[in-house]
């Protein structure tokens, strides 16, 4: 990643939401759509008087949409961005809008990218414009998923933890030679990149591969301070703290094998105890994403019972 990395009840009743185009939106899949909408009524040179959009939210299925006249409704708030999408294609196609509506054909669409070298990645992971554009595509292709994979088969940023936050409680836990401002900028790129998904409509989940480094793989430890004793306490205050830190992350995804750096007959209870536990401790709704190649007897039924 980064060079900061140096070292190695949807409502009961419809909801109407209109909108007067005046100054700037803010940010949220409604106005990312309805942004998209007004800049392909430009981009036609029609009369924006003319093609004044209402919006609402209806008792419709999720991600659905339908466009009747110059009413858009969604089962959501992101059909209704889709909604909006789709009008502005109508617009740059035709010209003028036509009734229609959508439905996705499966529920999960989903990009998975992998962080891998620092000196390849440092110049558009950092990049907000970088995410901001990338992110603006995902939501025209309507992907509505993002995985975010750290620490994959690599000792480079395993685990990533100490890379975004400085445990208290941990002061043995640490990335030599790496600043604060380093970590802080870090911490701030990871919160960008999920509030901006989430922003445009796109959930972001944060993948952790190892927790620790695969030593039977000749893999060199980048971060100091790690023992059998601490790495389940510390992990859980570290999730936990990267979690509170970033709202906007909307899932966290582990692998529970022997890649994750975490011996045999040890990981039930590591992961029970710490991962599952700071997702279960967020205070908010987290999805849990369990990778289960070669999984150990009893880690499915720990997940299902973290709560």
């Amino acid at each position: 990643m980064p060079g900061a990395l140096r070292s190695r009840k949807r409502p009961a009743s419809a909801l109407l939401v209109w909108l007067v185009a005046a100054g700037p939106l803010a940010a949220g899949p409604l106005e990312f759509g309805l942004a998209e909408f007004e800049r392909a009524v430009a981009e036609r040179r029609l009369n924006p008087r003319l093609f004044r959009i209402r919006t609402e939210i209806s008792t419709a299925d999720p991600e659905t949409y339908r466009i009747s006249g110059s009413l858009v409704t969604g089962g959501d708030l992101r059909g209704l961005m889709y909604g909006l999408l789709a009008a502005a294609e109508q617009i740059r196609t035709r010209g003028y809008l036509v009734a229609t509506a959508g439905r996705p054909a499966t529920p999960i669409r989903g990009i998975r990218r992998f962080l891998h070298n620092r000196d390849l990645q440092e110049d558009w992971y950092y990049s907000r414009e970088y995410w901001t554009e990338y992110l603006r595509m995902l939501a025209r292709n309507r992907f509505n998923r993002l995985n975010l994979v750290f620490a994959h088969q690599t000792d480079y940023l395993a685990p990533p933890y100490p890379y975004w936050v400085d445990v208290e409680d941990f002061p043995e836990v640490r990335v030599p030679d790496l600043g604060e401002q380093e970590r802080r900028r870090n911490l701030e790129t990871l919160c960008f990149i999920a509030q901006t998904a989430a922003d445009h409509g796109v959930d972001f989940t944060l993948g952790i591969w190892q927790h620790d480094i695969q030593r039977d793989r000749g893999q060199r430890a980048s971060v100091e301070g790690l023992t059998p004793d601490n790495i389940g306490p510390y992990s859980y205050a570290a999730l936990k703290k990267v979690l509170a830190a970033c709202p906007a992350i909307r899932g966290v995804q582990v692998r529970t094998n022997v890649e994750s750096g975490i011996p045999p007959g040890r990981q039930v209870a590591f992961f029970r105890d710490s991962v599952f536990r700071a997702v279960r401790d967020a205070g908010r709704r987290v999805t849990l994403e369990v990778r289960g190649w070669l999984m150990e007897p009893g880690m499915l039924e720990a997940a299902i019972g973290a709560g």
